[in-house]
């Protein structure tokens, strides 16, 4: 059996997939990528649904987080649809929208000088359930890709950096879209599939837009070449 085994290994379709991957590595590489940005995307798949109520439970979500805005009209409203009810709530435009208060309630406060009704989302504490699972899964990501996607062997403090760096930039633009969708989706298919869905739309997004860039900093080892 053993000898079976081994020498399907050889001769088999295992050692014609061996030298496929080896004569492609360029398609191996992205297939490695990928595989690597799907572990990311498990780590925050699983930590989102545990960190939201965690975080929701406590005094964090009446507070305020908003960065990068108002964008456009600071009295833009936006209507949801939560249990079959419409509502209907102040909601300005910003790249990091977090009102305080339970997701997709309203709450009567004074935003920009306007006093209403405004459509709240989760505050500090989704803020926090959201970004903490994304500063993991990039920190299990940052090595993965380093060693096992691009075989990298280049100074790992300056690549921290500028991978840091790289991921300051993709985040602030994948949450200038999550602003956009996350209110639909919450109001669509509830908190926790919308919490899921909206973080794999922004893995998405991020994956693309990294391969790139992760490319040029991970230069392949010399013994790779």
């Amino acid at each position: 059996m053993s000898g079976s085994v081994k020498r399907l290994g050889q001769s088999g379709p295992i050692r014609k997939l061996v030298e496929l991957w080896r004569s492609h590595p360029q398609i191996a590489q992205f297939i490695t990528y990928f595989l690597v940005g799907n572990l990311a995307t498990l780590v925050q798949v699983v930590l989102i649904p545990v960190l939201q109520p965690v975080f929701g439970a406590t005094g964090l979500v009446d507070v305020n987080l908003h960065l990068f805005g108002p964008i456009g009209d600071p009295a833009a409203v936006t209507t949801v649809t939560v249990a079959g009810e419409t509502i209907t709530g102040l909601n300005p435009y910003y790249v990091f929208n977090f009102t305080a208060g339970p997701v997709n309630t309203l709450v009567h406060t004074t935003l920009n000088g306007i006093t209403g009704d405004y459509l709240a989302h989760g505050g500090l504490a989704y803020f926090l359930a959201t970004f903490i699972p994304l500063i993991l899964s990039q920190v299990v990501s940052f090595f993965m890709k380093r060693k096992v996607t691009f075989k990298s062997d280049g100074n790992v403090a300056w690549q921290a950096m500028w991978y840091f760096l790289a991921f300051c930039v993709i985040t602030v633009g994948a949450n200038a879209l999550y602003g956009v969708y996350q209110p639909w989706l919450y109001s669509t298919i509830g908190e926790g599939p919308g919490g899921l869905v909206a973080a794999f739309l922004q893995c998405c997004i991020a994956f693309w837009v990294f391969f790139p860039i992760m490319k040029i900093i991970f230069p392949e080892s010399k013994s790779q070449s």
